[in-house]
């Protein structure tokens, strides 16, 4: 990062304290007034979910140039809003996986991000990489500008409870029942639910909920007062990165930190300068997009090309993106059955990539001998005296191998399969079959204007989904950069809808 260190960074972010808690001030947990639910002139609409995409949903919709009422609830439990997993305030500086040129909430304004930074007085560049509680920093700002900019019949407000059931009213709006014993009736709701905890494989079983075991990645600076001499970090991508680094910061280092995944791929390097467009490639990819393996030819083709003539393989990628969507719907269920089971984890690696400098730091522990990527599957574990013995078999091999550790971390990342989501709301959506997961357990079935579909396969009127889940729709949709224009997208569409309904 560019003139600026972690810890500087942290010092920076703490200087927007005071916007913070203008922000909490303005979001405080207030219950919906009555008069909202009886006057037909008031459209309600509840947003679950105060993370990126609630929170961006929320600002479109304030920034909407219409002229009917509207009050905008966003039901988030935390304090903070636009903090989730992703960039709430840690005890370590982790780094946005994306420059800062990129993080815009709106398209249209690219230095938007980079100018809050700036205005913090942290002297970063478009191609910097900079603190993810920053981020959640710049969501709470903008959202309380947005808040006091908004005109007086178009409001926002944080709800601070849980919802855990949806049920249709009479009149055909949504009741939703809160963990704080409450009601509360909207007009429309939008699910913004963000990314499950990543699940537990049935191996890790005989040590969950002991202290042998690290469900939150991201809490590890707990373990720094303790004698923790080995860690095995159970995945190998982005998560793994996090948790290396937090674990590189702890003194007394840690020994020695496994690393094992089924293939033992670590996520590729972000090129150092922003890449050039393909655009006259799209074409030729776009024709084979009915087929796993011609796309995979073309696209190695391509790239080899790219390369022999001095250009970067990732320029592809930025080519790509946009038309991803289309890409993925071109291909029926048996395409996308391939290309799950035979290339998923290739494209991931290269696609979610890393800043090069925490990069560095994870190949620079390798060198030294701290860490060691293992690729295999995990075979048990079971704890013996004061440790815990892993068996794994290593990829491609019959016999098992052994080492004892102090720790495991599940780094698998964020598990898409709604099925065994803990969430009750979640769990009796799917129940009441107003919900449904998808064929391939990326996430569940959304129509193409955000409604997401029942069991039946109807889209759900006033129901819509924004988020990671969108993956199974558009298999690209879990970065800002994407999300940021369905949350656009949706926001239109719900205020049109609003709009109908109060002609």
């Amino acid at each position: 990062m560019k003139g600026m260190s972690h810890g500087a960074a942290t010092a920076a972010t703490q200087s927007t304290t005071a916007a913070t808690a203008a922000t909490q001030s303005t979001t405080a947990a207030t219950a919906v007034p009555t008069e909202t639910h009886n006057s037909p002139a008031v459209r309600v609409i509840a947003i679950v979910g105060g993370g990126f995409s609630g929170v961006c949903v929320a600002i479109q919709l304030l920034r909407q140039e219409s002229g009917t009422p509207l009050r905008i609830v966003l039901f988030e439990p935390r304090a903070e809003l636009g903090a989730g997993v992703a960039y709430a305030t840690r005890d370590y500086p982790y780094p946005l996986n994306v420059a800062a040129g990129q993080m815009s909430l709106d398209a249209s304004l690219p230095r938007d991000f980079l100018d809050f930074a700036c205005a913090q007085g942290i002297n970063a560049s478009a191609t910097d990489y900079l603190p993810r509680q920053l981020y959640g920093e710049y969501l709470r700002a903008r959202f309380a500008e947005s808040c006091a900019a908004a005109p007086p019949h178009r409001r926002a407000i944080h709800y601070r409870a849980r919802v855990l059931q949806l049920r249709r009213a009479a009149d055909g709006r949504w009741d939703l029942w809160l963990d704080d014993g409450s009601a509360q009736r909207a007009d429309q709701v939008v699910l913004a639910l963000g990314n499950a905890p990543p699940h537990a494989p049935a191996q890790l079983l005989p040590i969950t909920s002991s202290i042998y075991s690290v469900e939150d990645p991201w809490s590890l600076g707990s373990c720094a007062h303790e004698n923790t001499g080995s860690v095995l970090l159970l995945g190998s991508g982005l998560t793994m990165i996090d948790a290396a680094l937090r674990l590189a910061a702890i003194r007394p280092r840690v020994r020695h930190i496994h690393v094992l995944s089924r293939h033992g791929l670590l996520p590729q390097v972000q090129a150092a300068q922003p890449h050039t467009a393909l655009k006259p490639l799209l074409d030729e990819l776009l024709a084979a997009r009915d087929s796993v393996r011609r796309l995979t030819r073309l696209f190695r083709g391509l790239a080899d090309g790219v390369i022999d003539a001095g250009g970067d393989w990732r320029e592809l990628f930025a080519t790509l993106r946009p038309r991803l969507p289309e890409v993925w719907q071109g291909l029926d269920e048996r395409e996308r059955a391939r290309f799950l089971r035979h290339l998923r984890s290739w494209w991931e690696v290269h696609r979610h990539r890393v800043p090069a400098g925490p990069m560095a730091a994870v190949r620079s522990l390798e060198r030294l001998g701290v860490l060691e990527v293992h690729a295999g599957r995990l075979e048990s574990v079971r704890t013996l005296d004061d440790a815990v013995e892993v068996q794994w078999r290593p990829r491609g091999e019959q016999r098992a191998r052994a080492c004892l550790v102090d720790r495991v971390v599940n780094c698998t990342g964020p598990d898409a399969r709604v099925t065994r989501h803990t969430d009750p709301l979640v769990q009796t959506l799917i129940n009441a079959g107003w919900i449904r997961p998808d064929a391939h357990g990326l996430g569940i079935d959304v129509a193409i204007d955000g409604r997401v579909l029942a069991r039946d396969g109807r889209p759900v009127d006033r129901l819509h989904y924004i988020g990671p889940w969108l993956r199974a729709r558009d298999w690209e949709a879990t970065a800002v950069p994407e999300l940021r224009v369905h949350a656009s997208r949706l926001a239109r569409q719900l205020a049109r809808e609003s709009a109908v309904a109060n002609p």
